[in-house]
């Protein structure tokens, strides 16, 4: 087995193959052309260095990053230049130059090398390319093979469709498609991905293979039913008198590699069942570092984060390179809650459609005041797939972290958890709040500075005991938390002198350790 992968080019193909290869047990060392892009990938546990390939020499440190390497992964297409006949082939050779001639490689190119024959191409097809980029990958091609021979394998995958790269992307930058009625040649992420794995597990060297969905529809036929089920105006064709085109044969990937396309017809890419799936997450109270690891990870892979207000710019900054939606409400808006949840409800709904990975960012944990069930309901009334991510609720956070024990043997028993507005909605809730905590009970109140002055008198009209513990706790876990503590007699004058700023938690009934 191949144990020690080096991938050149952590990219949109790159970085998901580099993950899926480390899941299954590969030593993985990877790089980017770009300093900007190192931030974003240092936070993955395999190690990436800035390498780049330039006509006439390597910048970074090659040797290293080949050392021990038993397969290099050759994966950087031909840049959009005037002259890549040219430069593609020169920088090829900068690889060769520095790289033994025992080491296993795997090129990934395209079937751009084959020209429109009007009929099914396989490998053993004379390739005759019509645009330069595939003129620059089949001399690249042609020098690893004398270069590596037998232990190079030309991996010529077709259209990639996928995570960012949903047909639903390109209808919405083009207004008029040309050549209608030519069959299309695509390939999904996972299936290159995993066309990669099997030639690595099976020592499959020396080789041309072919990476294309089993099935191709015709353009029109595609993009139409793409604007259909995303809900775009339907494409306009520009009909022309002749359409040439070619039809790629992946026989040959299923028979020695033994197989199987996850997407063997490129419009299941459309269907909800293959759709990636929301996640609605709990980022806890703040701190980046109470994320659970599943949230993390979650976070780390999101294309689209929708947030909330109280998001903080740590927890953020886990991904610099998603598309951010600011979603929150802060205090005082006055835009309609039905409203604003109806606008987070269709972004989630189209940008899934799109094939994109979702996260619905939420304070805290996503059940507890975070209206997790309202998006919830719809995404499975319209049968999108989703998780909820659980998070560390600002009341437990506050607790552990102040060292406030909101149950204790022979002091309570229970806690109850509650939100300040019902001091404005129901009198009887807040009546029954009291008189749990005259029972003995720690009573935790969110979002309860502004209300402070109705709750309060409330709880002393019931308990009539203002020595009662209270526990005032601001932007817990953050750099700026702070406590104001004080009893029932007295926490509002504390409060008012100690000037802290929302969002402020309340535990009441327990004295701090």
């Amino acid at each position: 087995m191949n144990t020690h992968i080096s991938i050149l080019g952590l990219g949109w193909l790159g970085l998901p193959l580099a993950l899926q290869l480390q899941k299954s047990g590969y030593s993985i060392n990877g790089s980017t052309a770009e300093l900007a892009a190192l931030k974003s990938l240092c936070k993955y546990s395999f190690p990436t260095s800035r390498i780049k390939i330039e006509s006439d020499r390597i910048i970074g440190d090659w040797e290293s990053f080949i050392d021990e390497t038993s397969t290099l992964i050759i994966n950087f297409p031909p840049k959009r230049i005037d002259n890549i006949e040219v430069v593609h082939p020169l920088q090829i050779e900068q690889i060769i130059k520095h790289t033994p001639r025992s080491t296993k490689v795997i090129f990934v190119s395209s079937t751009s090398v084959y020209q429109d024959s009007n009929n099914l191409i396989n490998e053993t097809e004379d390739c005759i390319p019509e645009k330069a980029s595939g003129r620059a990958l089949l001399k690249a091609e042609q020098l690893l093979h004398q270069h590596f021979g037998d232990n190079l394998t030309i991996l010529r995958l077709a259209g990639l469709i996928g995570p960012q790269r949903n047909p639903g992307r390109l209808l919405a930058d083009k207004k008029q498609l040309k050549n209608p009625n030519v069959p299309v040649n695509l390939i999904h992420q996972k299936d290159a991905i995993g066309l990669v794995e099997a030639i690595l597990e099976q020592n499959c060297f020396g080789e041309i293979i072919n990476g294309c969905a089993d099935m191709h529809p015709k353009r029109k036929d595609f993009y139409e039913n793409a604007a259909l089920k995303l809900n775009l105006p339907a494409p306009i064709f520009v009909t022309t008198t002749k359409e040439n085109f070619k039809i790629i044969d992946n026989s040959k990937s299923k028979a020695l590699l033994n197989f199987e396309y996850q997407f063997s017809n490129p419009e299941w890419i459309f269907r909800k069942e293959y759709l990636p799936e929301i996640n609605i997450i709990g980022a806890g109270p703040g701190n980046k570092n109470l994320l659970t690891l599943k949230a993390l990870e979650a976070i780390e892979k999101a294309e689209v984060i929708l947030h909330d207000n109280l998001i903080s710019d740590e927890i953020l900054d886990v991904n610099t390179h998603a598309k951010r939606i600011y979603v929150g409400r802060k205090f005082g808006d006055s835009e309609n809650q039905e409203t604003r949840q109806n606008k987070i409800n269709t972004l989630m709904k189209n940008h899934c459609e799109r094939g994109d990975k979702v996260v619905r960012l939420k304070s805290g944990d996503p059940y507890v005041y975070g209206r997790a069930a309202e998006e919830a309901r719809f995404l499975k009334k319209h049968k999108l797939p989703f998780t909820v991510i659980p998070g560390i609720s600002a009341a437990l956070a506050a607790a552990n972290i102040c060292n406030i024990p909101i149950t204790e043997r022979n002091q309570s028993n229970a806690m109850l958890i509650c939100t300040a507005h019902t001091a404005d909605y129901s009198f009887e809730q807040l009546n029954g709040i009291a008189h749990m905590l005259k029972a003995g009970n720690t009573i935790s109140i969110y979002m309860g500075l502004k209300n402070l002055h109705r709750i309060v008198p409330k709880l002393l009209e019931v308990c009539k005991d203002d020595r009662i513990p209270v526990n005032a706790i601001s932007s817990v876990s953050r750099k700026q938390q702070a406590i104001v503590t004080g009893n029932l007699g007295n926490i509002e004058e504390k409060i008012t002198n100690a000037t802290i700023q929302m969002p402020v938690v309340f535990i009441i009934g327990a004295t701090p350790i």
